[in-house]
């Protein structure tokens, strides 16, 4: 008799679990369905290529159509990659998750779709982009205030050089703008700019890009 009511009990739990299964792929496929088919279609990829050149050049911005200034990555210079790192983190998830939200331009969208287009468009970066081209595309196509578009037009207005060739307190001015181009503007808000600077450096400091008597001497400079 208790073999009897072992075996019901096991037949019973078998057809629980086949059913839990079947479920979880179902719910799984109607999820992944609604994924893709609610969250459209990704941006050109092709425009985002532009952004990591061989050489320095003009291209045009994805949304807007205006011509920017893009560089390679050797063309970033030692002083702005590290900054940018200690500003925005080194990984290419991070990366990759700021480059996605400039791609899409329709400012319409619904937000839960804007999302979803935008952690598709992530998952993509990372699969097709290495970490030097998702950082070289990040700096070209970033905003940083007053209508400038991509990291050499805001160090030729800002200190009137190349990316390449900013010292270590103007790389970390220029790293710091990424987060809010407005708020952190030097010719605007230069306590807040200063502050902010300060900020990076110290992020350098602790990631080892740069030694305490760099960061000393960079808090000390002026700010342009």
């Amino acid at each position: 008799m208790r073999a009897v009511v072992q075996t019901l009990v096991m037949k019973r739990i078998s057809i629980a679990l086949l059913v839990a299964a079947v479920l979880i792929v179902v719910v799984t496929c109607v999820g992944l369905g609604w994924f893709f088919f609610y969250s459209g279609d990704l941006p050109n990829f092709a425009e985002v290529v532009k952004l990591t050149p061989d050489t320095s050049g003009t291209v045009s911005d994805v949304c807007s159509n205006r011509p920017i200034q893009v560089v390679p990555f050797a063309s970033l210079g030692t002083n702005l990659r590290n900054a940018t790192h200690a500003a925005e983190g080194q990984g290419s998830e991070v990366l990759a998750t700021q480059i996605s939200r400039n791609l899409f331009c329709e400012s319409q969208m619904r937000m839960l779709q804007r999302h979803l287009l935008e952690y598709k468009a992530a998952v993509q970066l990372r699969n097709r982009f290495t970490p030097e081209q998702l950082l070289t595309i990040y700096l070209n196509q970033s905003s940083f205030g007053d209508g400038l578009t991509g990291v050499e037009s805001a160090s030729l207005h800002y200190f009137s050089k190349p990316a390449s060739e900013l010292d270590v307190g103007q790389a970390a001015l220029i790293a710091g703008l990424l987060r809010a181009p407005s708020l952190y503007s030097p010719e605007r808000h230069p306590d807040r700019a200063k502050e902010r600077r300060n900020e990076v450096l110290d992020a350098m400091l602790r990631n080892g890009a740069i030694t305490a008597e760099q960061a000393g001497k960079a808090k000390q400079s002026e700010l342009r």
